[in-house]
């Protein structure tokens, strides 16, 4: 019993550090009452994960309610299951290779940390490194390896401390005091000598705020159009060239619906500017596809003369909520309806110019995918095969579903790491927040509440540098080998009396 109240103990400490209530220091020990579970090998590893799962998610993602009750409960029941597997690797290869204990936890981790970006299941929610989000000097790391290399390091910190704590090897301190040193040193290297240049293009992100239950009434539709003209006449004060909307901002099929296309002209005509938004889409489908039409989450940049850019599509769906699991692999889930859109995938990134810059935009959940973000932040060259560099990102969201719950928050810090990993600007507009403009530094420099309605401007901060991280975003590789490879050699062993499971 009393395992199982560390077990809690380390999810309360874990969950409390993700929000938005400054405890994100309590990463540093929240793994230590687990680690002293697992090293003991005493409880029962499916109750521990069950648990852990519960209470992480129950804490943390809890506003997942409000939009699907149920789809909160198959959440926590795939990360019970999750939690478990990796408690079970730990605990398993920590009794055959005892000296390996240590490695083999943090390998696991980070393992299952960065296995959740691939697969329609993927979800990249569960990083230790977004619980350091109010630590800005610490996150500059992140340009070395990404949010791996900085949950390595919080890893790296728990084990060290819980030698401290439960072996008494006060030496350790000095390992944590060294790590702190060149973690800090480095953040502040890069905070005060990273050379950036400044410019002011006039790019404005839109914040309108339309409420969920009025976005697809028609009734409400004027409303809407009357609300976005008053934004871009605010914006026009400030000598705005670029205006971006949210995610489906335009809630009509914008390519087809000439009233609403001349609607957006006659503005950007009016107001003399581009504008970048987000609109549902839908082609002709192939003849052997069960459905006549494909659908997209879609975005692209019009204008003034009329002229469309290239149409950018959603290339990673929320599981369920966007689009039904293996939907290619079994065709008769297509009948299976949950209130999901059922888009279909895009086909990778995106380039728009304005004037003489260039971006590429995401929409969404897609904020959460730091390899995603490179492909868009730095390209190859087609031609010279030299990595090129976008001037900023643009992010695009509807947060409205989840109301005034933290989880706008947890979705718009992401903007930060992603911003740092690519040393690059990111302009995102949310439709009731939280907008944000996050320059190279992952430091905010234009932000709305939320269901605030207004515009944000600022300068972009061009950085020219390509981060280590681009060269080796490989990396993570290494410890989901070491972890598969320990765990396999561990079934080569004959298992001991009381195991337990």
């Amino acid at each position: 019993m009393m395992d199982l109240l560390w077990v809690l103990l380390s999810a309360l400490m874990l969950a409390l550090s993700r929000l938005p209530i400054h405890c994100g220091w309590m990463v540093f020990f929240g793994w230590i009452p687990l680690l002293y579970v697992l090293e003991r090998r005493k409880v029962k590893l499916w109750q521990a994960g069950l648990l852990f799962s519960v209470v992480y998610i129950g804490v943390v993602m809890y506003w997942i309610a409000g939009v699907t009750f149920f789809g909160l409960i198959g959440i926590a029941i795939v990360y019970f299951l999750f939690y478990w597997l990796c408690f079970y690797a730990i605990s398993r290869i920590g009794r055959f290779y005892p000296r390996l204990f240590y490695p083999n936890f943090i390998a696991v981790m980070l393992s299952f940390e960065y296995l959740q970006n691939f697969g329609e299941t993927r979800f990249p929610w569960f990083n230790n490194a977004y619980s350091l989000s109010d630590y800005t000097v610490l996150i500059q790391a992140g340009d070395l390896g990404g949010v791996i290399l900085l949950s390595l390091l919080i890893l790296l910190i728990n084990v060290l401390l819980y030698e401290v704590l439960l072996k008494k090897k006060t030496q350790c301190l000095l390992y944590v005091a060294g790590i702190f040193i060149l973690w800090i040193g480095y953040g502040i290297y890069c905070l005060n000598y990273l050379p950036v240049q400044k410019q002011d293009p006039k790019i404005t992100v839109m914040q309108p705020s339309i409420p969920q239950d009025e976005k697809w009434d028609e009734s409400a539709y004027q409303q809407i159009l009357h609300r976005y003209d008053a934004l871009c006449a605010q914006a026009k004060m400030d000598s705005t060239k670029l205006i971006i909307f949210p995610e489906a901002a335009m809630p009509v099929y914008l390519m087809y619906d000439y009233r609403a296309r001349n609607y957006l002209n006659d503005l950007m005509q009016k107001y003399e500017l581009k504008i970048f938004t987000g609109f549902p889409h839908f082609t002709l489908a192939p003849e052997n596809h069960i459905n006549r039409e494909l659908y997209y989450n879609a975005a692209a940049l019009f204008q003034p003369d009329g002229s469309i850019s290239e149409l950018y599509y959603k290339n990673i769906l929320v599981p369920v909520g966007e689009r039904m699991l293996w939907l290619n692999i079994f065709p008769f889930l297509w009948k299976l309806q949950f209130g999901q859109a059922n888009w279909e995938f895009g086909n990778g990134p995106v380039y728009y110019q304005t004037d003489s810059l260039t971006f590429s935009p995401s929409i969404c959940y897609e904020l959460a995918f730091a390899e995603f973000h490179q492909q868009m932040a730095i390209r190859k060259d087609k031609t010279t095969g030299k990595l090129k560099k976008a001037d900023f990102l643009v992010n695009i969201t509807n947060d409205a579903w989840f109301g005034t719950s933290y989880g706008p928050w947890l979705h718009s810090i992401m903007a930060k790491f992603r911003a740092v990993e690519n040393r690059i600007q990111i302009y995102r507009s949310a439709n009731t927040g939280i907008s944000l403009i996050v320059d190279p530094f992952g430091r905010i420099i234009a932000k709305a509440g939320l269901f605030e309605i207004t515009t944000l401007q600022a300068p972009l901060y061009r950085c020219s540098r390509i981060p280590v991280y681009r060269y080796i975003y490989w990396y993570p590789w290494i410890f989901v080998i070491l972890a598969g490879g320990l765990f396999l050699f561990s079934f080569t062993k004959k298992k001991q009396k009381g195991e337990v499971l």
